[in-house]
């Protein structure tokens, strides 16, 4: 509907490689989801969700596509989840060593201070800071978060529904 109605949309399709416990290489046709844009009239591209600077191309290249007026766009973004699928999945449909192989060699955050930094956008002081200032964000919102009282009953319906006349 949004490529025939001409939605200003964005469709994000985090392929981790996985549907739940199975191989998509293995289930899936097609090696890219992008691909599919093409059956719903928009288009689609695949990036590297590992990579800032191509999801954040991407993505500004969908977005202005929509504010100009030229309908959806599709970004695949190609990355791998660190943990299973729900808790306690022991993953054994992965191939041993396979997060930390990612880990450990294309890491976002790994390639985006090492990227930023040689090319002298930041320093690591900088991206010290940063990543200060995120901790105790984080740090302030659990707090808040398990200091806040619990809601009341009436509070689980507030701006669930809405009332018509």
């Amino acid at each position: 509907m949004a490529s025939v109605w001409n939605l200003p949309c964005l469709f994000v399709a985090e392929n981790n490689g996985y549907a739940e416990a199975t191989a998509s290489n293995w289930s899936v046709a097609c090696d890219h989801i992008a691909d599919r844009a093409a059956g719903f009239g928009m288009p689609g591209v695949t990036v590297d969700g590992f990579d800032f600077f191509a999801v954040h191309e991407a993505a500004g290249a969908a977005v202005e596509r929509a504010r100009a007026g030229e309908g959806p766009s599709l970004i695949e973004v190609k990355l791998t989840r660190y943990y299973g699928h729900f808790e306690g999945d022991a993953q054994t449909y992965r191939a041993p060593d396979e997060v930390k192989h990612f880990r450990e060699n294309q890491d976002c955050l790994m390639q985006f201070r090492e990227r930023t930094t040689r090319a002298g956008l930041l320093t690591v002081e900088q991206l010290d800071q940063i990543d200060k200032e995120v901790d105790l964000l984080i740090e302030n919102a659990v707090y808040k978060a398990k200091s806040d009282p619990k809601p009341s009953s009436a509070d689980l319906l507030t701006d669930v529904y809405v009332s018509y006349p």
